[in-house]
């Protein structure tokens, strides 16, 4: 059973995320396959919205933190470039409406992928957190850049910081979010959306797209350069490597700040 599924049906693409057991949680080979997944949409003519979700009880529990491993700066640069920034790129400048149906907890790149896509829906279930300190590292997959625009800095550095899980209903009056809908509700509630999005005149809301994009200073693209530079000097630390263990022994992380 593929790990990330494609389906049309008529003008909606539904691309999902297929690893129920892991919670969604993302290898590299299902990012490169999410990222073939919004191209594939963004090039067919007859697709004019898109809905982004996940099976079982969460959208995405973020990067698969039990392959991850300490890597050279240069690796550890180009990995991130090659995966992780190509598939927010990718989404983020897909030039139909995107629509993210999201249940149970979601962070890390989730919560990027959320936040990258044009709506969100979420169920009641939904909570999120920004929870890259608890690793070891910092954000990344644009999840500061997102942020920081959409809450402002003092929310975001709060998130980020503390890595607090906060509800659906927190994230709606945050603005993150657009509804919050019951859960037996929440693929209906999508559906919906997106199919009013079809009626709508497609290339317009493409330059309408591109004009809250280029809204936002610095873009997405040069932010995540920046980010590239800054992620791999992170995976040399000894608190990363006690984060990952951390996480792989189930016991609270013992971060020593070096």
């Amino acid at each position: 059973m593929a790990e990330i599924e494609y389906q049309r049906d008529g003008a909606i693409a539904r691309i999902v995320l297929n690893r129920p057991e892991r919670k969604n949680a993302l290898a590299n080979d299902m990012r490169q396959q999410l990222t073939d997944a919004f191209r594939e949409a963004d090039a067919d003519d007859e697709v004019r919205a898109v809905i982004l979700t996940g099976t079982g009880d969460t959208f995405c529990a973020g990067a698969d933190v039990s392959r991850m491993a300490p890597k050279d700066v240069k690796g550890a640069r180009n990995n991130l470039q090659r995966n992780a920034h190509t598939l927010i790129k990718t989404l983020y400048h897909i030039e139909k409406p995107v629509i993210a149906a999201v249940r149970g907890s979601t962070v890390g790149i989730g919560l990027s992928m959320m936040l990258a896509s044009d709506m969100a829906v979420v169920s009641e279930t939904a909570r999120f957190s920004c929870i890259f300190a608890r690793r070891g590292l910092a954000p990344d997959s644009g999840a500061v850049f997102f942020l920081s625009r959409l809450i402002g800095l003092a929310r975001a550095r709060e998130m980020v910081f503390t890595t607090d899980f906060f509800s659906a209903q927190e994230a709606l009056e945050l603005g993150i979010v657009n509804r919050v809908v019951a859960d037996a509700d929440l693929e209906n509630e999508a559906q919906a959306l997106a199919e009013r999005m079809t009626a709508q005149p497609t290339y317009a809301l493409a330059m309408a797209k591109k004009m809250f994009q280029f809204s936002l200073s610095p873009p997405l693209d040069h932010f995540l350069e920046y980010e590239a530079l800054m992620q791999p000097q992170i995976h040399q630390t000894q608190d990363y490597r006690e984060g990952i263990a951390a996480f792989k022994d189930k016991r609270p992380a013992k971060f020593v700040g070096r």
